[in-house]
């Protein structure tokens, strides 16, 4: 069985994990939350390769949860970490078993972007913002996930006709592919924001060779 997941994926190439608990502890205590645990998690190579460090974040063993949960304050979370490290920062709570997921990217000086709703279509707007296919966030989260990912991608029309939802006008037919929304303004200026970063990244590294 499925259980929720909270990662925190940060594109600071120095970043180290004292650095994060440090800031974790700080928003814990403005939104009065329970301190987490927090690892590191192994990033499937294509998020390894686009520079991200990805971190899970569970609930403390053994700790007697108090006040909010840290999910539900991801804009600070992504806000606080993006202001600690100098760099872009995403939070990503996902919820498999419900079809439920919420997202907040934040940059510098920018205030978060934050996606809410059904699981598909919240891992294809993380994608983007991650510049990473969806089957890399599929395999972060396990074989399940990409099993969900890959049906809503090839049954979704299917599957809506046989809950019995209406086609709305100028929506795909039977032999024509689901696309994702098309991006907005804000959703390009955060694309554009990434991919500055990774260029950023990629001089380091090639500064260090």
């Amino acid at each position: 069985m499925s259980h929720p997941r909270l990662l925190l994926f940060l594109s600071d190439v120095e970043g180290n994990l004292t650095a994060l608990r440090q800031t974790l502890k700080r928003v814990c205590a403005e939104v009065e939350a329970t301190m987490p645990e927090v690892a590191w998690a192994e990033a499937p190579g294509p998020l390894a390769d686009a520079g991200w460090h990805v971190a899970e974040v569970r609930p403390a063993q053994g700790s007697k949860p108090r006040g909010t949960s840290l999910e539900a304050h991801l804009e600070a979370v992504t806000a606080a970490l993006s202001q600690d490290f100098r760099d872009m920062a995403l939070g990503l709570y996902a919820d498999r078993a419900m079809s439920y997921a919420r997202a907040s990217v934040s940059g510098p000086g920018q205030p978060p972007r934050v996606r809410e709703g059904e699981y598909p279509e919240v891992m294809r707007q993380v994608a983007r913002w991650l510049a990473v296919e969806p089957v890399s966030l599929a395999r972060l989260l396990g074989e399940p996930a990409k099993n969900v990912l890959a049906a809503e991608a090839d049954f979704g029309s299917d599957l809506a006709k046989a809950a019995g939802a209406p086609r709305p006008p100028g929506a795909p037919g039977d032999d024509e592919p689901l696309l994702p929304p098309e991006p907005d303004d804000d959703d390009r200026f955060v694309e554009a924001k990434l991919a500055q970063a990774k260029a950023l990244m990629e001089q380091y590294r090639s500064s260090r060779k």
